[in-house]
């Protein structure tokens, strides 16, 4: 008989190796965790960075996936939740392909260690920049402009009153000529006549306006030039008001409503119900990915990436994520299991060894480039910036309008003055 002390184990451990029994599993369809589409045969196939991470648990206990397809969605449609709850609690999934948020279900103890730790926040369309045109016609920044105009109404007034001073007449603030020539002159680094008989307190006056015109002209250039290369934006949106001011909506879909609702409450939903606009969730998800930049989403950190690797070729991104407008600071998920499962412990391990060793980063990374194989997404060819470096025939639009004005009331002039010749001559004659 041998003794209790030198038997190592029990039991054998059910998971070392389950010779090729099947895991069954079931996808949400949310992009990008779990992707299900149709390859050249019309078979379902599934991809996303929890493809992988479920398929590779299941090699790692020598197992076989078996994907649930009886309920799989139409393209770009949501799985329901409370469904996909059901056949967990049926015993119908083992491993689950798709993760929960735990905050939205407090009650429900058999989940795995968080997986992932993200943010609920809404992503805003970019606001348009002010054009390049009215940044030339107005010259920079009003501040700047203000400045430069105080400056030379100084200087109009000092030189003004220094003639006045030496023809031995009282001061005066009526020195509008003064602005233009030599002030404005000075300004724009033009040349203008000096009066001959100049005293030297005016000389030296007009030598600290060259010197501070010089300064001021590279200034406003400087300015000016760094403004066209990056246009300043409109005002942001920082509040529901201020998307009430832009005129633009949240997109959400019916799951984003009742998870709205849970964090907001209802007074609070019903506070901001007009500016949301419900849609089916594959058509919520289509406007998303693609994306479409008439509506803001509530998204997670987790789409984000791949809304930034769409447009990484790009000057800059069509959207930003909200620092003000976050619905939940702080989102865990994790996976829902079956009550008793056998694998918690072992999917737990997985998860940590498979965070700690970066694997899981590495599978939301690539994740991109696998669903941009399959066309689930795309990413913007690169865009020439040159030109926007270079002052462009566009960006003189309202100059060309004045032109364009000047001449053709120089022109009405002279034929009404011909016709008044005309007119006159006819008389006499």
């Amino acid at each position: 008989m041998r003794k209790v002390d030198q038997i190592e184990r029990y039991f054998e451990p059910q998971l070392k190796d389950m010779g090729g029994y099947p895991i069954s599993t079931v996808s949400d369809n949310i992009f990008p965790r779990s992707v299900i589409y149709k390859d050249g045969n019309g078979s379902y196939q599934l991809t996303g960075y929890l493809a992988p991470f479920v398929e590779s648990f299941v090699k790692t206990l020598n197992a076989t996936l078996h994907v649930y397809w009886d309920h799989a969605p139409e393209e770009n449609e949501i799985v329901n939740i409370n469904l996909l709850n059901d056949l967990i609690r049926a015993g119908k999934v083992d491993i689950p392909m798709f993760i929960t948020n735990l905050g939205f279900t407090p009650s429900h103890r058999n989940h795995s260690h968080i997986v992932e730790l993200s943010k609920w926040q809404i992503m805003l369309p970019v606001e348009s920049q002010i054009s390049r045109a009215l940044l030339v016609v107005g010259g920079g920044t009003k501040l700047l402009n203000l400045c430069i105009f105080i400056l030379m109404s100084i200087y109009a007034l000092i030189i003004h009153n220094i003639r006045r001073f030496e023809l031995g007449m009282a001061p005066s603030l009526m020195c509008l000529w003064v602005i233009f020539d030599p002030v404005l002159r000075a300004m724009l680094s033009q040349t203008f006549s000096m009066p001959r008989s100049s005293s030297l307190r005016l000389r030296w006056t007009l030598a600290v306006l060259l010197l501070g015109s010089f300064v001021f002209y590279n200034i406003y250039i400087t300015n000016l030039e760094t403004l066209l290369v990056h246009p300043p934006f409109d005002p942001p949106i920082l509040s529901y008001q201020d998307m009430r001011r832009a005129g633009l909506k949240l997109m959400i879909s019916e799951p984003d409503k009742g998870a709205l609702t849970f964090v907001l409450g209802q007074r609070g939903y019903n506070a901001n119900s007009d500016l949301y606009e419900m849609v089916s969730t594959s058509v919520y998800q289509t406007s998303r990915s693609q994306p479409n930049t008439s509506y803001a989403y509530p998204i997670t950190q987790t789409l984000w990436p791949h809304i930034k690797m769409k447009f990484i070729r790009q000057e800059q991104a069509a959207f930003r994520l909200s620092k003000e407008l976050v619905l939940i600071p702080l989102v865990h998920f994790a996976l829902r299991l079956p009550s008793n499962s056998i694998y918690k412990g072992a999917i737990n391990r997985y998860i940590l060894n498979t965070q700690n060793s970066g694997l899981y980063t590495y599978w939301r990374t690539q994740s991109f480039y696998d669903l941009l194989a399959i066309g689930k997404t795309k990413q913007l060819p690169y865009k020439d910036t040159s030109s926007s470096m270079h002052l462009r025939w566009e960006d003189l639009y309202y100059y060309w309008l004045i032109y364009i004005v000047s001449v053709n009331i120089c022109v009405l002039a002279f034929v009404g003055e011909v016709l008044v010749y005309s007119i006159g001559r006819w008389r006499a004659g």
